[in-house]
């Protein structure tokens, strides 16, 4: 770390600062606030969540599960998903994107599950596991403060703020801070500046 501040250009020095104020600005705009889960009960069991309630009213027959399958099957008034799977990216991030993509059923298995033990809608479900896969201990610890009668929160919203974090972080930030990791890594020079950023 030393070696950035013997670096013989100032801009070399001015870039590698700023990249890494650049990178605390980000990381701190998806901290979570100080009543999370993560910061004041780590070892909090999922099983010890109180069955969530749906939030919105809903009416159609919920799905129900094959004893003979093991499997929970839609009925015939479950609707079709309301987002894909980047709907899922914009809301939770890369992690339920991933498990939409890569274990399909696992995901639909789940909203099944979920819409039957609170007789909720598709998309309900949908965005309460979007929120599960992406942190499931702060989701579980949201839906505790719920049954203890603090604030619903809509999981179904597709927050703005949240779709520009994902997208930033996925096309801008991840790309960038593998292009300074390799750079610093191949020449072991932490002075690195725009022009070895850019220059592939």
């Amino acid at each position: 770390m030393a070696n950035l501040f013997r670096s013989s250009g100032g801009s070399s020095r001015c870039c590698t600062l700023m990249f890494f104020a650049f990178i605390i600005a980000t990381i701190s705009a998806f901290t979570p606030p100080s009543s999370s889960l993560s910061t004041r009960s780590q070892h909090f069991q999922l099983s010890a969540v109180p069955s969530p309630e749906r939030m919105f009213d809903y009416s159609s027959k919920p799905p129900t599960f094959n004893k003979q399958t093991s499997l929970w099957e839609p009925s015939t008034e479950t609707e079709e998903p309301p987002y894909g799977a980047f709907g899922s990216f914009l809301r939770g991030g890369p992690t339920p994107f991933l498990v939409r993509v890569l274990k399909p059923s696992e995901y639909d298995q789940a909203v099944f599950k979920y819409m039957a033990q609170t007789s909720c809608s598709r998309a309900e479900a949908q965005g309460n596991m979007d929120a599960f896969f992406n942190n499931a201990a702060d989701w579980a610890y949201q839906k505790s403060e719920e049954a203890r009668g603090r604030p619903k929160v809509d999981y179904t919203q597709l927050k703005p703020k949240d779709a520009i974090l994902v997208i930033t972080w996925a096309l801008f930030v991840t790309p960038l801070l593998g292009r300074c990791g390799y750079l610093i890594a191949a020449t072991g020079n932490w002075g690195i500046t725009v022009d070895d950023i850019l220059n592939f």
